[in-house]
């Protein structure tokens, strides 16, 4: 508690320096990276497109409109991601090393300051210590934003990995502390739907859908080699993000395994646009309808991006939505065993 008070403390004395109502300014130092380019996202309205920080110097200044509150996403040129909680004249200030980019401090919010915090403390830990203190930290602080942060990442996008009971235990918890909190209302369903989802060392089932060119694709016959599937959507920022790691893995890694993307795109020219713009080269299937398509509610998916890798006899070895920490580790084992 005393942390959580000092971490207050802090970012109120930042924030005196004074914002604009109305707008959201992110500003950034960092060393050992003199000129560069960044990427900020939202998925909640912070922003319309995928924007671009341009570093001069090893800083970058950034501004946009903004009412209420949003949730934000920096994307480094390493691919890994930055979250920062924005409002209404925040000015969020991010200092760090680019040799180290774990370590960069966000100051300028309480939210921020609190998220800060418990990545650093936890920089080193095993994904399953990370769980632990997630856990730990939604029983003490569970009316905070940090801690609906952390259930979702921790418990939702990561539930190959996390018992089901478990989960709405700690949901229950969230939805006591915080009544009115909208978000947690929206993952309801997800939730209760957690226990019927593909998890590590399932067997994928055997399914059917037929290519966009008429030929028919059936996991089973693709056995031999690994298999990643992802669910994407033009309309879902994070989904290029996540569609060009794809691209340069099998660039950098030629006939290592195959590939399936489905789409949730319901605009055909929307979806053919992203398709020839991120060069997709491997399997595509859509069928326009959506969350309401056969192939995504077979597999239950929470949200998009999300990626399913299979083993080469149909075990399922990685679940999750974010590659890094979900899907590339068991990537670089096939790399190292093949």
């Amino acid at each position: 508690m005393e942390k959580l008070i000092l971490y207050t403390f802090i970012a109120f004395t930042l924030l005196s320096c004074g914002g604009t109502e109305g707008r959201f300014r992110l500003k950034g130092e960092f060393e050992h990276l003199r000129q560069g380019e960044f990427y900020l996202y939202s998925n909640d309205g912070g922003t319309k497109s995928l924007d671009t920080l341009r570093l001069e110097l090893g800083e970058f200044d950034y501004e946009t409109d903004l009412d209420g509150e949003a949730t934000y996403v920096l994307l480094y040129p390493n691919f890994s991601e930055q979250v920062i909680f924005g409002k209404s004249g925040d000015v969020i200030k991010l200092e760090g090393d680019a040799r180290n980019l774990k370590r960069v401090k966000v100051s300028g919010s309480p939210e921020n300051e609190e998220l800060t915090a418990f990545r650093l403390e936890n920089i080193d830990k095993s994904p399953s210590e990370i769980l632990e203190a997630a856990a730990k930290h939604i029983e003490q602080f569970p009316s905070s934003k940090v801690s609906v942060y952390l259930f979702k990442q921790y418990f939702l996008v990561a539930s190959s990995t996390v018992d089901a009971e478990r989960a709405e235990e700690y949901y229950r918890m969230l939805c006591e502390a915080q009544p009115d909190n909208l978000r947690l209302l929206q993952w309801q369903d997800e939730v209760q739907r957690m226990g019927k989802r593909l998890v590590v060392g399932d067997t994928i089932p055997d399914f059917e859908l037929i290519m966009r060119d008429s030929t028919l694709f059936k996991p089973s016959e693709y056995r031999g080699k690994p298999l990643l599937i992802n669910f994407w959507a033009s309309w879902e920022s994070e989904s290029s993000a996540m569609m060009f790691r794809i691209k340069r893995w099998k660039r950098n890694n030629p006939d290592k395994m195959n590939f399936l993307s489905i789409s949730l795109d319901v605009n055909k020219t929307a979806f053919e646009n992203i398709e020839r713009i991120d060069s997709v080269t491997w399997q595509s299937y859509c069928d326009f309808e959506s969350w309401n398509s056969s192939a995504v509610q077979q597999f239950d998916i929470p949200n998009i991006p999300y990626c399913i890798l299979v083993g080469s006899e149909g075990n399922v070895l990685a679940v999750g939505a974010t590659y890094d920490k979900d899907i590339q580790p068991e990537l670089k084992k096939i790399i190292d065993l093949r």
